[in-house]
């Protein structure tokens, strides 16, 4: 008589079969949740400072409102990328103006110029990108600022403080 031994339950096919899904599953889910299990990653996480930041930008646009300040910017090309920028500007006479150009997604394309006053005018030089952007007037300190956009090609820009 021979005795015919049977294989222990982990020898047999069908038992991985039936739970190699399963282990497979529980691994993924690990890993899934290890993935997640961080803090979420914020693009900016002080917003103290950036609350104080938009606090300060708008004393800065109330202080022109008060100052009934307006402004008309005009661009002449000059030489070679270089356009001669002239200001002139109603409701004060600071000495110099700070121009900021700001590019709305390369910061390595903003232009700052500081433009002297040349009689009832302000006038310096800027390169410009050939795209839209974002303007701001305001006086050598920052007591107060004028907002704008410039679009492409544009020879002209006015801007008003807010009522």
């Amino acid at each position: 008589m021979t005795t015919q031994t049977e294989k222990p339950w982990y020898r047999h096919f069908w038992v991985w079969f039936v739970l190699a899904p399963l282990i497979a599953t529980v691994l993924g889910s690990a890993f899934t949740f290890y993935l997640a299990g961080g803090p979420p990653a914020l693009v900016v996480d002080d917003f103290g400072t950036i609350a104080m930041a938009v606090e300060r930008d708008q004393q800065r646009d109330r202080r022109a409102t008060d100052l009934r300040l307006a402004a008309s910017l005009r661009f002449a090309p000059r030489d070679g990328d270089a356009e001669q920028v002239t200001v002139r500007l109603d409701g004060a006479a600071p000495e110099r103006l700070r121009l900021d150009l700001i590019h709305p997604t390369l910061q390595a394309s903003d232009q700052r110029a500081l433009l002297e006053r040349s009689g009832a005018a302000y006038a310096g030089t800027v390169t410009r990108a050939d795209t839209r952007l974002y303007v701001e007037l305001t006086d050598e300190t920052g007591d107060w600022r004028l907002t704008g956009v410039l679009d492409r090609g544009a020879e002209t820009l006015d801007l008003a403080a807010a009522p």
